[in-house]
């Protein structure tokens, strides 16, 4: 008989035999545990309600906290932050104010899978990044600032059954204005919007109304000033030029040149084809008489797409890109040029988006906590999770997820989804984009912009309202200091030789 001892024996074996269950494999350890990064939005806490549901699986995997500043921080406030979201128009500010921390290219490159689990893939896949938002909007001068969080984009967008009925087709082409079809030059936009104005293209029995646009002060959004910029820029913004909307060298405003005229005198012909009183219009207001079914065309934020029909009007919307235009000024020989090819130019509202950047106040203990969230906000599957998020309109930073079209076509009732992204694509991947201005007090020389523009709107000559903008421009710029305005111009255009330093107050 055996003794106890042997039975022991035995079932020690076992546990050690094949029976065995493998032990479970060990997670990394979270490397920032019990590290804090602070995150606060400049000018536009709004944009918050996109950022904070992306905080979980980042504190989740990582083990650091991030503490959301609710309210807006006020740019000399932006350096105590570690990560700063800020609309890119407020770049240049920052930079002036030593607020933002300039990023080395490893924050971007390529990085193993999984981070911080490990693996050989790269996880960030920055490449996909649209390249106008990458290297352009991102950087100021040769330094990386920031990393696109969105996008935001100017289009065309048109009532279907006006352009496709066979009635409004009859009328067209007896007309002479030929085939109805989204326009490629902005004159073509001109004539098909007289040929809707005061016209019953939709069969209703009423006479109804040929565009809406923001043509009045429009603070809140600034469509109105991007709209008359846009067409500008069509015949402005010349092939062999990095400069616009000034002299690169001299900081002298090209503001009141022959393209701004005559991109503010069509803008005025165009109001005479809207809706009454749509020279005080906003971009809702415009929205909401196109969203009426009372209006065939409409230029809008490509972002705002879930404001263009309702479900009380039931309407079919298409989707454009700008119209461009064969012919541009040489603001050198001062005299136009007819160009072998289309000047396709994009130009960018709100400095081209929105951005995610250190802050100079990141301790040596947050600073790669930080920098780890940075890279988390534009990874894919988070840029993925922010694009269904309705709560802050803006458009996918990534080309793959533009191709998708509509973050969610149930909030974008009637509009056609495969329109809307080729237009959007063809916008932020244009063959020459243009953000918008992002020098210090961009906001207030918008400003001074819009009181000239509005000012013609309402009757005072395009050429003497824009030469009192540039008058305006000129004494902004003499009291922030001209050498030191026109460092920062150089140094938004992203292509221009500037010191890294800018000149002293």
């Amino acid at each position: 008989m055996r003794g106890a001892g042997f039975w022991v024996a035995a079932w020690a074996l076992g546990l050690a035999g094949c029976g065995t269950k493998p032990e479970a494999p060990k997670r990394p350890e979270a490397p920032f545990r019990g590290v804090k990064v602070r995150v606060g939005a400049v000018g536009e806490p709004a944009i918050l309600k996109v950022i904070n549901p992306q905080r979980g699986e980042w504190e989740q995997t990582r083990g650091g906290t991030v503490e959301v500043v609710e309210e807006g921080v006020a740019t000399k406030e932006a350096a105590g932050l570690d990560v700063v979201i800020f609309r890119a128009d407020r770049l240049g500010e920052l930079v002036d104010a030593g607020a933002l921390a300039t990023l080395p290219e490893t924050v971007v490159a390529p990085s193993p899978a999984g981070r911080p689990s490990g693996g050989t893939e790269d996880s960030l896949k920055f490449t996909e990044v649209v390249p106008a938002l990458r290297e352009q909007v991102g950087r100021y001068g040769e330094d990386r600032m920031g990393v696109p969080l969105g996008a935001s984009a100017l289009v065309l967008v048109y009532r279907r059954d006006a352009l496709t009925s066979d009635a409004n087709r009859e009328a067209a082409d007896k007309a002479g204005l030929g085939a109805l079809e989204p326009p490629d030059s902005w004159e073509r936009l001109d004539a098909l919007a007289r040929f809707f104005q005061g016209r019953d293209w939709d069969g209703d029995g009423k006479l109804e109304s040929g565009i809406a646009l923001a043509l009045g002060l429009d603070q809140e959004e600034g469509v109105a000033d991007a709209t008359f910029l846009a067409r500008a820029a069509s015949v402005g913004q010349h092939p062999d030029q990095y400069s616009f909307v000034f002299d690169a060298d001299t900081m002298a405003p090209r503001v009141a040149m022959p393209p701004f005229v005559e991109a503010l005198e069509g803008l005025k012909a165009l109001a005479k084809c809207g809706p009454e009183g749509v020279i005080d219009f906003d971009a809702e207001k415009a929205r909401a008489a196109f969203r009426s079914g009372e209006v065939a065309l409409l230029i809008d934020r490509a972002e705002r797409a879930s404001r263009w029909a309702g479900k009380e009007v039931p309407i079919t919307v298409g989707v454009a890109p700008l119209p461009d235009s064969k012919r541009v000024f040489d603001p050198d020989r001062k005299q136009w040029q007819d160009l072998p090819t289309r000047n396709r130019v994009s130009y960018l509202p709100v400095g081209g988006g929105w951005l995610a950047a250190l802050g100079t106040g990141a301790s040596s203990a947050s600073k790669a906590a930080a920098v780890d969230f940075l890279r988390y906000l534009v990874a894919p599957d988070t840029a993925t999770r922010v694009r269904g998020d309705v709560a802050f309109a803006m458009l996918p930073a990534r080309g793959d997820l533009i191709g998708l079209g509509l973050p969610d076509p149930r909030s974008a009732p009637g509009v056609d989804a495969r329109l809307w992204a080729a237009a959007v694509g063809m916008t932020l991947k244009g063959p020459r984009v243009v953000p918008g201005l992002r020098i210090p007090e961009a906001d207030g020389y918008l400003a001074d912009l819009a009181r000239g523009r509005v000012a013609a709107m309402k009757g005072a000559r395009a050429e003497a309202a824009l030469n009192d903008v540039a008058r305006a421009w000129d004494d902004r710029t003499n009291r922030l200091g001209r050498d030191r305005q026109a460092w920062h111009y150089r140094r938004s255009l992203n292509a221009l030789p500037t010191p890294p330093n800018p000149p002293s107050r």
